[in-house]
């Protein structure tokens, strides 16, 4: 199992990153809380952790995708610890493990406080960008992100392709696609509103369609201090929180939503930027073509996922 997650759950440094959450180092005498979730989670947890300003201590825990049953009696002791949880939207029995957001908090004092955040997605500055799981198969290489360009050529059994910006309103069509499925989200499952933030953060809201900007993740932290009904400052932490990888941002793209390219951080671009490396996007584009050739099964998974947005945007006839 932790093989194919992609990580050793024994190796010394990461049981000592997540050092407190197993027992490695003492915990404060102050009030604990948790952020439960995807690799966002843990970026919302530093920003909660210094709006408390010593009041109330965060504790970092291993996202929700990377926790084994070894890990349920680590959970369940930090959980009787806290006074307020924050929990992305997760299914009960997630990954056969009582990791959902009910289970989770079924577990907090009573007198514990909850809110749930939404698992945040934004695919308005990266139209053509998704993300696609089909079992058994790991991420593609060197950009872990799916293009549907390249996935509708692999599907069409192409040995290449050329990348060509979708249409105005094939990029209006994608924006209005991730709002629309953002609030769905958000209304379905009760959570703080972020589908506002990502409008209002315009052309520098996300680095890629999972990972939101400081700017974003400020204002979520922000939003769920005040359903909690605790006063803190949320103050940008002085580093890029989600900035690893961001995608290519196309000047057409940004024209077709109204945005000057001088209004994103660092302007336009046509390459991938990954660990601070240009990565080119035809290069990822090749490697990937070649993926998909030994993982047919993430194409036709990717295909039907998003069958809606493909046709919308006119990516097949």
């Amino acid at each position: 199992m932790a093989e194919a997650l992609g990580f050793d759950p024994h190796d010394p440094g990461r049981r000592a990153h997540y050092g407190e959450f197993y027992g490695l180092t003492e915990l404060p005498d102050a009030p604990i809380f948790m952020v439960h979730g995807n690799c966002q989670a843990e970026s919302l947890r530093v920003l909660l952790h210094g709006a408390g300003e010593g009041r109330w201590h965060g504790v970092r825990v291993p996202p929700v995708h990377e926790l084994l049953a070894e890990d349920l009696p680590h959970l369940t002791r930090l959980l009787n610890r806290c006074s307020f949880v924050a929990t992305q939207p997760v299914a009960s029995g997630y990954r056969g493990l009582p990791l959902g957001s009910d289970e989770i908090l079924a577990l907090t004092p009573a007198d514990a406080s909850a809110v749930k955040y939404p698992v945040m997605r934004w695919t308005a500055l990266m139209p053509t960008l998704a993300i696609v799981r089909a079992a058994g198969v790991t991420d593609p290489p060197i950009a872990p992100y799916h293009d549907l360009r390249v996935l509708v050529a692999a599907a069409q059994g192409q040995k290449s392709v050329r990348l060509e910006p979708v249409s105005p309103e094939a990029v209006r069509a994608s924006r209005d696609e991730s709002l629309r499925q953002l609030r769905t989200r958000q209304e379905a499952h009760g959570t703080v509103d972020a589908a506002s933030l990502f409008e209002a953060a315009g052309p520098n809201a996300a680095y890629v369609i999972n990972h939101p900007s400081n700017q974003v993740l400020m204002g979520v932290a922000r939003a769920i201090l005040d359903d909690l009904g605790r006063a803190g400052e949320v103050k940008d932490p002085g580093r890029v929180l989600l900035g690893g990888i961001r995608a290519p941002i196309y000047e057409s793209t940004l024209d077709a939503l109204g945005y000057r390219p001088e209004e994103l951080e660092g302007g336009s671009r046509e390459h991938w930027i990954i660990g601070g490396e240009k990565v080119s996007e035809a290069d990822v584009a090749a490697e990937h073509l070649g993926w998909y050739a030994r993982f047919p099964q993430v194409v036709a998974a990717g295909m039907k996922r998003h069958e809606r947005l493909i046709r919308t945007m006119q990516l097949v006839d």
